[in-house]
């Protein structure tokens, strides 16, 4: 009644996964067993981890790591985000705060308020917002 799937056939239905090249901060991150919200994903609603946070897909809400967070290329929050060190690569449309370092990178696209002790924008990124260099904590 049942027949059992060819393995060709087999192993072309399970091909479907969705390939992503991650940044070089991001693969440290997901070694070390970070929470990555993928590029085919949307979530709604606020993330809060005690462990390092990548985000390649989009994300509206609150994102708050007591790690690192990183938005990577193409990936995108609406909301604010805090975390002890702060990397952008991709859309952040929203205030952060870093309580170490904030990375803007030559492909992000920022529009909001940033606090941090350590800023570092890359020539080609997009910043529209005000820094306030905070002391370290």
């Amino acid at each position: 009644m049942f027949r059992m799937a060819s393995s060709s056939n087999t192993a072309e239905s399970l091909s479907t996964t969705t390939k992503f090249t991650l940044g070089a901060s991001a693969q440290a991150a997901s070694k070390n067993g970070a929470t990555i919200i993928g590029p085919e994903a949307s979530f709604r609603g606020d993330i809060k981890s005690k462990g390092d946070i990548v985000i390649v897909g989009s994300v509206e809400g609150q994102v708050v790591s007591e790690s690192k967070l990183i938005i990577a290329q193409g990936g995108s929050v609406t909301g604010s985000v805090a975390a002890v060190e702060v990397i952008l690569e991709g859309r952040l449309t929203g205030d952060s705060t870093a309580s170490k370092s904030l990375a803007i990178v030559s492909s992000a696209q920022v529009k909001g308020d940033v606090t941090t002790p350590v800023i570092q924008i890359e020539p080609g990124a997009t910043f529209a917002g005000r820094c306030n260099m905070a002391e370290r904590a």
